[in-house]
């Protein structure tokens, strides 16, 4: 039969196993019952309760993947990623506006050329550089290494002091009116300050020279000081991917001059309240608190 219809014999086999009855293989019979299966009947988890849920942490800054997840933690009635996405790209195309809550709703970025290592404006005196870093950071096998960086508003209109936590994610969030060393390194440990020791162990940072003043800023706070290579983002990975996401929040030359304690309380709850893939979908805060309540 397989030479006759030019089939492998396992397909002529697994045809006859599926879809023979009391009375052996009959055709009318194969074909309905293919049909019944071709209809994948089964219960629609993509209830008017999940849809809502998703469509309001999509308006929270929630990705697709972080919503179905998060919910499948929880024990909630949850659906996969393609779901919400194919929900999102149908409300597209019927005018709707789901899709702009999007990580990536925007056209992609112009490929840039590579810098040279040898710009810049200087070095700043007595770095510890990256390379001698302890090995333990780089695994993220324990709580207490930081990445830092400045975010820089609209002309004159203040900066965005950003440190975030290599194992948990967990981030801290602070304001200076300028690029001063001095006045970023009193936001820097203002932020620590409100951490146990233990929990701050190392701080790697970049090149600007608001960060001139990192041996004040390491007897302050007990931190080991490092920095990154020039030009070597990916060096402090997590740092830049936060980064990212407060750009969500404030595109590039978005003014920072209305940035009060209440702003600064939106960007940390957006960033240490959101379920991250990496921490088996718990958020940066649950993770922190976790480490401290075994610690204390």
């Amino acid at each position: 039969m397989a030479r006759r219809l030019g089939r492998a014999a396992s397909s002529i086999s697994r045809e006859l196993l599926r879809n023979r009855g009391k009375r052996g293989y009959r055709p009318k019979q194969a074909h309905w019952k293919a049909t019944e299966r071709a209809k994948r009947p089964g219960p629609r988890r993509f209830t008017e309760v999940v849809r809502l849920d998703a469509e309001a942490r999509l308006n929270d800054g929630w990705t697709p993947e972080i919503i179905g997840q998060r919910a499948r933690l929880e024990g909630r009635a949850w659906v996969c990623k393609e779901t919400i996405y194919k929900y999102i790209y149908a409300d597209a195309k019927a005018g709707g506006t789901l899709w702009k809550s999007l990580p990536r709703a925007h056209r992609k970025r112009r490929r840039r050329c590579p810098r040279q290592d040898g710009r810049g404006r200087g070095r700043i005196p007595n770095q510890r550089m990256i390379d001698t870093r302890p090995v333990e950071v780089e695994t993220r096998g324990s709580v207490g290494h930081w990445e830092g960086d400045l975010i820089n508003g609209a002309h004159e209109t203040g900066n965005l002091v950003t440190l975030v936590e290599r194992n948990t994610r967990f981030s801290l969030i602070g304001w200076t009116g300028s690029k001063e060393a001095e006045e970023v390194t009193r936001a820097i440990c203002a932020s620590f300050k409100t951490l146990p020791q233990e929990s701050r162990l190392s701080l790697t940072l970049d090149n600007g020279k608001e960060f001139a003043r990192h041996e004040e800023l390491a007897r302050s706070t007990g931190m080991d000081v490092f920095f990154a290579k020039p030009y070597h983002s990916w060096e402090r990975g997590t740092n830049e991917n936060t980064n990212g996401l407060i750009r969500r929040l404030h595109p590039k030359k978005s003014s920072f001059c209305g940035i009060g304690k209440a702003e600064l309380k939106r960007i940390d709850t957006f960033l240490n309240d959101r379920p991250r893939k990496c921490l088996g979908w718990l958020t940066p805060r649950e993770k922190m608190a976790a480490f401290l309540a075994c610690a204390s």
